[in-house]
């Protein structure tokens, strides 16, 4: 965990805006705020530079390229050593379908989120790809996300 930047009332409209629309000129950022455009990309600047924006990104519609098979995995690996954490670490992030990993806390020690195009697509990712013969995977659980109610990148300034 990085350290703490604390932020003012001007950062958090910077980051309220910028989270809605990256594309966002610095002029036209500026006038949203309320600051003049120097000040304004001196701000942004340093919110970058102290790591409070990690990046800019173009987020893509999984369902409008073919991809609107969402599930979430739960894995449980077979032995909760920092040596099998690792390897599998390294193994989940060199694979394009899971486009989110977490190390969690319960009955199971990690949560992916993977899309694929159908059924038959995902079947062959756990059996071929994820589940293969060496893998530290003891049993893993599927849940199909049959709707996202809420999905947001943005975190909202009322929280920090």
């Amino acid at each position: 965990m990085g350290t703490m930047t604390v932020l003012d009332e001007i950062d958090r409209k910077i980051l309220d805006v910028l989270q809605a629309d990256g594309h966002i000129t610095n002029l036209e950022l500026a006038e949203r705020i309320g600051l003049s455009s120097a000040p304004c990309m001196r701000r942004v600047r340093t919110l970058e530079e102290t790591g409070v924006i990690k990046s800019y990104v173009a987020l893509v519609d999984a369902a409008r390229v073919g991809l609107g098979f969402d599930v979430i995995v739960e894995v449980r690996l077979k032995q909760q050593t920092r040596e099998s954490f690792a390897r599998f670490e390294k193994k989940v992030t060199g694979l394009p379908e899971v486009v989110e990993c977490c190390m969690i806390a319960g009955d199971w020690d990690y949560s992916l989120r993977v899309v694929s195009s159908d059924l038959a697509r995902y079947q062959s990712f756990i059996l071929d790809r994820l589940m293969h013969p060496d893998s530290d995977i003891a049993s893993y659980r599927t849940t199909i996300i049959l709707r996202k109610i809420k999905s947001t990148t943005k975190i909202d300034s009322s929280l920090f």
